[in-house]
């Protein structure tokens, strides 16, 4: 054969073979959206209770009595008594009950009304599904 290389037999052929590749990417699809609403309303609310407060009412109650000892404070009928001793000097010394401080406690109950401002969220949620 004219014009076509001799070929060696024992000579080794390289042959060049088709080889496929596989190229991956990945792609983000948005197929919906959720939309969050948080709105606070005001409103005015009338909160009514009895308040309780307690004052002391204090009473002198004049005494000329003699005693031998200092009375102990006590307490009767709910009142608290505080006696208030002086000596007196004569040939011989003698205590007198000048006056007791009677304490008594009064309670009294009051309306209380007041106008307070409360605050409230509300969430709203929508969602856009686009499929």
């Amino acid at each position: 054969m004219a014009g076509q290389p001799e070929h060696n037999k024992d000579a080794e052929v390289t042959l060049k073979l088709a080889e496929e590749q596989i190229a991956l990417t990945k792609q983000k699809v948005v197929d919906g959206h959720v939309r969050v609403t948080r709105s606070t309303t005001e409103h005015d609310e009338v909160i009514s209770t009895l308040l309780q407060q307690e004052k002391v009412e204090t009473e002198r109650v004049a005494k000329a009595q003699r005693v031998e000892s200092i009375p102990e404070i006590r307490e009767e009928n709910g009142v608290l008594i505080v006696p208030v001793v002086e000596e007196e000097i004569e040939i011989v010394r003698k205590l007198v009950l000048k006056e007791e401080i009677h304490i008594r406690k009064v309670q009294e109950t009051a309306p209380f009304q007041e106008v307070v401002t409360r605050r409230k969220q509300q969430v709203k949620i929508e969602r856009d599904d686009d499929r």
